[in-house]
């Protein structure tokens, strides 16, 4: 049995898909765009979590500057999420990030979905094996 991680298995040469220096730069910008937005809407959430249900053992200068990193996440997703939609001209993207209620959750999405065109169009359609029923699986009782 092999163990759980073993990464040896793959060829240590393959240095997997090229592709072209815009197409990595875009995707660059996107790790690095659902990055800021990810940990900034995670931060969102457990706040809103725990203010819902009212913890009282969090000091209160942890607070502050649980509030600080939050404002200042909201900021940079702002700011780096309409950079990086109006670079890649996605009008309706680039609007939804233009709202400040909305660009973070935006941002998150964009990057999630705009990740995964890419990797579609560079890997082909077909780029995932087939599941356990197509290749003959369980078979029905009659």
């Amino acid at each position: 049995m092999a163990p759980l991680l073993d990464f040896t298995k793959y060829d240590k040469r393959d240095r997997g898909v090229v592709v072209g220096p815009e197409l990595a730069a875009e995707l660059r910008r996107l790790a690095n765009l659902f990055l800021i937005s990810g940990l900034t809407l995670l931060l969102f959430l457990v706040r809103a979590l725990a203010e819902a249900l009212t913890v009282t053992f969090i000091p209160r200068p942890a607070y502050v500057v649980w509030g600080v990193v939050m404002l200042t996440g909201w900021a940079m997703s702002y700011v780096y999420g309409i950079f990086v939609t109006f670079n890649a001209r996605r009008w309706v993207w680039f609007a939804l990030c233009a709202i400040p209620f909305t660009c973070v959750p935006t941002a998150v999405a964009y990057a999630w979905i705009r990740r995964q065109e890419i990797e579609r169009d560079v890997l082909g359609e077909n780029s995932t094996p087939a599941g356990r029923q197509k290749r003959g699986g369980r078979r029905t009782r009659r």
